[in-house]
């Protein structure tokens, strides 16, 4: 027989859900602080699943403000444990939407970069959508490493992948919530937006407003990021059309641009996403120019957001050209 008994003490978060849902004219969004909260209890797992799916599904509806998404991200950087500095990381890269047309070009983007010396982690979900092949898969594949603790980062290889299952196990479970739900929640943008402390991030977004939204939330929290609309929704320049960066670094706010030199690459693979093309393109087997421009202009927006230069892109873009053209091809 189910529990029917009356529930009278007031929850401690009913108060913050109720800013959220009290119609369309009292209704309200959070403040920052109201959101730091929030998304404070939530990862204590002091919720009911009720809350917590109001809370997802009303933001979802409305959608979040800078000032909530900054609110939320603060709750969570606190999560990341202190390294020492040497074993920090230069750039924080999110895989959360996975690939279903192209390869993880982005990831021998990474490589270029942690062959040229710099310390790359990535972090992302387990594969969630059918059809999508997900960056934990491709790292598997590649025999690449992947931390299985928050606290192996204190000792972590200079390229490396950590489930967010590891920064806290209820985030996997939020981000498959879309099959009970049938839509995605803000924790798909939220957890593009962590990053361990000053280290700049990288994010791949599907649709463009949702930049500034990313961007001003950085501006609060005063992080260095750098957001574009990657291709699958992964941080990841497609050549075909021009890339609009929208970028938080060093304390201001930007937009740089990449044109499309062509519209259309007869090299592209089509609604392939085997991650042999990425082998054949690192030893030089594959040649498509293609690829070669979305791993290069990647590359090079993300050194930006390590050096955190916005003015020197284009010399960037030279500079990882030649070091693409310069690689260890038997590092794969």
């Amino acid at each position: 027989m189910s529990n029917t008994s009356p529930i009278k003490e007031k929850h401690a978060l009913a108060e913050y859900v109720r800013i959220l849902a009290r119609g369309k004219n009292a209704s309200r969004s959070m403040t920052f602080d109201e959101a730091k909260y929030t998304m404070g209890e939530l990862v204590a797992g002091r919720f009911e699943p009720e809350q917590l799916g109001a809370i997802l599904m009303l933001l979802r509806v409305k959608e979040e403000t800078p000032e909530e998404l900054a609110g939320f991200a603060a709750a969570i950087n606190d999560i990341w444990p202190e390294v020492d500095a040497e074993q920090k990381f230069d750039l924080a890269w999110p895989s959360y939407a996975g690939k279903r047309r192209q390869p993880f070009w982005c990831l021998l983007s990474a490589m270029l970069l942690n062959q040229m010396g710099y310390r790359i982690l990535f972090h992302g979900s387990t594969a969630h959508t059918e059809g999508r092949i997900y960056l934990h898969e491709v790292f598997e594949q590649l025999g690449l490493p992947q931390l299985t603790s928050l606290q192996q980062l204190a000792d972590a290889p200079s390229l490396a992948y950590l489930p967010c299952s590891e920064i806290n196990p209820v985030f996997q479970r939020w981000l498959s919530l879309k099959a009970i739900l049938g839509v995605r929640s803000p924790i798909n943008t939220l957890l593009k937006t962590i990053a361990p402390a000053d280290t700049p991030s990288v994010q791949g977004i599907f649709h463009p407003n949702y930049s500034e939204t990313h961007t001003g939330a950085a501006h609060i929290n005063g992080n260095d990021m750098l957001v574009i609309k990657g291709e699958g929704g992964e941080f990841e320049v497609n050549p075909e059309r021009a890339c609009v960066a929208r970028y938080h670094l060093n304390g201001e706010s930007g937009e740089l641009v990449i044109p499309n030199l062509h519209s259309h690459y007869d090299d592209k693979p089509k609604n392939e996403i085997d991650t042999h093309l990425l082998l054949q393109q690192w030893r030089g087997e594959l040649g498509s120019q293609y690829a070669e421009e979305a791993i290069v202009n990647t590359a090079a927006l993300a050194l930006v957001a390590i050096r955190k230069q916005p003015e020197q892109l284009q010399a960037i873009i030279e500079e990882c050209r030649k070091a693409w053209a310069e690689r260890d091809k038997g590092l794969l």
